[in-house]
């Protein structure tokens, strides 16, 4: 029998998490504070909501936006990573706090009987 290696690579998002930009910048500023994300101060009175749309569409993913937002230090690269005050938000962050939100609003609507 022969001796075979077998390699672990690190386990990686098996595809983006859904959301613009913007919604993947206030999510992660949300989760940051530790508020919801209707709680956040809005991200238009930071930067223009046009920016990170147009970036959004690029096909070049070479390009890095950094920015202020309050206190914190947002930082939006071409690839869709979003970090804020050095901490990397994940796919796997993102769909967690996709998934609470729409937990909340079942958990909200009335129950047909």
């Amino acid at each position: 029998m022969g001796s075979e290696s077998t390699t672990h690579e690190p386990p990686v998002d098996e595809e983006r998490a859904p959301g613009s930009l913007g919604t993947r910048v206030c999510l992660a500023l949300a989760e940051e504070e530790n508020v919801h994300p209707w709680e956040s101060p809005p991200l238009y009175d930071v930067l223009d909501p046009s920016v990170l749309e147009a970036l959004d569409g690029q096909e070049n993913e070479a390009w890095r936006l950094a920015f202020e937002a309050g206190t914190h230090t947002v930082v939006v690269t071409g690839d869709g990573d979003v970090t804020v005050d050095g901490t990397r938000f994940t796919d796997r962050d993102f769909r967690e706090a996709l998934d609470s939100l729409d937990e909340e609003r079942r958990a909200e609507r009335p129950r047909i009987r």
